[in-house]
């Protein structure tokens, strides 16, 4: 079933407080985590199907994003490898 980004983007902020974490068991193509880095908010997908290729699409879509808009930025991945 085909979810709009822009409903899945309100339904998170809509339910998920600041600096949460979204759950998606059921990933697809990624629509659901797409949106939740598009919210600047970590996600955790889960898909068991790796046949039809939904879980490539996944990874590609949540890459772009987050190639697109780190959440965290390099400095700070420094600060924390260091701790």
């Amino acid at each position: 079933m085909v979810k709009p980004l822009a409903l899945i983007r309100y339904l998170i902020r809509l339910v998920t407080p600041p600096g949460g974490i979204v759950l998606d068991p059921f990933l697809g193509s990624g629509t659901t985590a797409e949106a939740a880095l598009q919210e600047n908010m970590r996600c955790i997908g889960i898909e068991q199907d790796t046949d039809h290729g939904y879980l490539q699409d996944a990874i590609q879509r949540c890459q772009r994003e987050l190639d697109r808009h780190p959440l965290f930025d390099q400095q700070e991945l420094k600060q924390r490898e260091l701790m």
